[in-house]
């Protein structure tokens, strides 16, 4: 029997409805303009010095102006360069950690340690960097020296940002010059940090007057020379 047309309407138009036609996507959330400052690089790094410095980076005679956010598993570090404008000679370059907790918008401070590594001469430092190679937590690579009576030489000294604070694990002599010292005969040796085995060794490869190369293992907590006694020449 044929159904009325006034029954097949309703059903066309139920039909019309249904999945036969295509769904329009929902609309996706417009992504926030505005950072806050716990995510933008640049406003973290700034609120971690506000909070480490908050009288301002010049402490004393040395300024706080080159400074390094690190987010470690315990929590972020600044690591800050310290150095002082029209230094004498003995003066040295300083490397400044602080331990910081989040807090809201900004950072709070946890610990403090002003001079974490100390070196150089005028007031500065020769070279610093945070690496990740040598240890599974942040290592600060800090190089210093200067020339006394005609001896250039320059000290090499790994950091490591433990969680109780910053330790010393390694230490050693990475350049040496008595040119401005002697007439004849003079030596003159720079070692930089080669091949690395992160938690195992690394090797210095030294060249000048002689070619060489040294080797530290990692033993009990800290990497050390293997085979005594360094060849590059005492200041």
């Amino acid at each position: 029997m044929r159904a009325p047309a006034a029954l097949l309407l309703p059903a066309l138009m139920l039909a019309g409805c249904g999945g036969n036609q295509a769904q329009k996507p929902a609309p996706t959330p417009s992504p926030s303009v505005t950072a806050t400052p716990m995510a933008d690089p640049a406003a973290r790094l700034a609120a971690a010095v506000k909070a480490a410095w908050p009288e301002g980076v010049k402490q004393g005679p040395v300024t706080f102006d080159d400074n390094k956010l690190i987010d470690t598993a315990f929590g972020p570090v600044l690591v800050s360069h310290g150095h002082v404008p029209d230094a004498a000679h003995v003066d040295a370059g300083t490397i400044a950690v602080t331990y910081l907790d989040a807090d809201g918008t900004g950072f709070r401070v946890r610990k403090r340690f002003p001079k974490a590594a100390e070196s150089g001469s005028f007031g500065d430092l020769a070279e610093w960097s945070v690496s990740d190679k040598f240890l599974d937590r942040p290592v600060i690579y800090v190089e210093g020296g200067g020339t006394w009576q005609g001896y250039t030489c320059s000290y090499t000294s790994l950091v490591a940002l433990e969680p109780e604070g910053p330790k010393e694990v390694a230490s050693f002599q990475s350049v040496y010059d008595n040119g401005g010292a002697v007439e004849d005969d003079a030596q003159s040796v720079r070692g930089r940090i080669g091949a690395i085995r992160k938690g195992v060794d690394f090797t210095v490869k030294f060249e000048g007057t002689r070619s060489f190369a040294e080797r530290y293992l990692w033993r009990d907590g800290k990497y050390r020379r293997e085979g005594g006694e360094s060849q590059v020449p005492t200041c």
